[in-house]
């Protein structure tokens, strides 16, 4: 275990990412002396090793008056960052005098979270920023950087962008545009169009546009998204669906229940959990052995949730085992 958090009668456990649960809970159940046998975890047993990870990965990117400095990775157990190639550094070091203190006027701004291995997620977001920031962008904003607006972020493009902007040969020139978007429900067939788009980033942005538009309207994409070959677009079309929280997108999540991708499976279950009905309870019952632990759990408290009317009380080591608890 990493570290454990008490409160009176609530405790919380923090574990390392690479061991799985079904080998903690069992010693945490021996030293606190229940009766529980560690047997009633042995339901498959999870992969450790799989790179699927649960765990979200944050995301940050180490601006200088708008120009990306470098990125930087963490998932709770291990922190990581990626340079960017020499263009970045010399629009930086060009910059630099418009500041009397460069170290102070760097800033982290947060991304949205995303799934994977570091090393992958690392690479995807160099190879985005090397697409979307081309050398004319980056002198405009070597200029930027020594008028008095400097820190105010670009502004986004809301309006007159052509469906023709999707069809550029180059992908980085597509990336760049759609980068540069605010999304409106007005961009619904622009982003339809990005679906069909051979570069899974450029479909993963799209799909997390979608997610920001919050309108009914966006949901047949999302349906589409998470239909994807590329599983960090799955992912991204999962993560919007629960986030909106539209019932409507229920079947949909019902079917993700057989995704082959874990993360895409869990957040499917907890969507369910959430703001599922009766109707999701065949699909529940019949996914309630899944190979995964944290899985069968979700899918196990959804199916209490549902059954019992109310929300699932205790803490998240208390919702496991009585998840588990309850297997046979």
């Amino acid at each position: 275990m990493k570290n454990i958090y008490r409160v009176q009668d609530f405790l919380a456990l923090a574990r390392n990412a690479r061991i799985p649960w079904e080998t903690i809970l069992p010693e945490v159940r021996r030293v606190l002396g229940t009766e529980e046998k560690p047997e009633d975890m042995q339901m498959g047993q999870s992969n450790p090793a799989e790179n699927d990870s649960y765990g979200q990965v944050n995301v940050f990117i180490q601006m200088f008056k708008n120009i990306p400095m470098q990125v930087k990775l963490e998932d709770g157990e291990e922190e990581r960052r990626f340079g960017l190639p020499d263009i970045f550094t010399n629009a930086i070091m060009e910059a630099s005098p418009s500041s009397p203190n460069v170290i102070l006027d760097r800033k982290w701004v947060e991304q949205q979270p995303r799934y994977g291995t570091l090393e992958e997620i690392g690479n995807d977001v160099v190879e985005e920023l090397s697409a979307a920031y081309d050398e004319e962008r980056l002198n405009t904003l070597v200029e930027a950087a020594f008028k008095e607006e400097s820190d105010q972020p670009e502004e986004k493009i809301s309006t007159g962008i052509s469906l023709d902007v999707l069809d550029n040969p180059d992908w980085k020139m597509r990336y760049q545009v759609l980068n540069k978007l605010d999304p409106t429900s007005e961009h619904l067939e622009l982003l339809g169009k990005a679906l069909d788009d051979e570069k899974s980033s450029i479909r993963r942005l799209a799909t997390a546009y979608l997610g920001m538009i919050e309108e009914p309207e966006v949901l047949p994409y999302l349906y589409k998204a998470l239909k994807d070959k590329a599983v960090n677009v799955r992912r991204t079309a999962g993560d919007c669906l629960s986030d909106l929280g539209f019932k409507e997108a229920m079947p949909a999540m019902i079917e993700s229940l057989k995704d082959p991708s874990r993360i895409v499976r869990w957040r499917a279950a907890m969507f369910l959990y959430e703001i599922g009905d009766e109707s999701a309870m065949p699909a529940l019952e019949e996914s309630a052995d899944d190979p995964e632990f944290e899985v069968r759990m979700q899918i196990k408290l959804a199916l209490e949730r549902i059954k019992g009317g109310e929300d699932a009380k205790g803490s998240v080591w208390h919702q496991m085992t009585q998840a588990t608890k309850k297997a046979d």
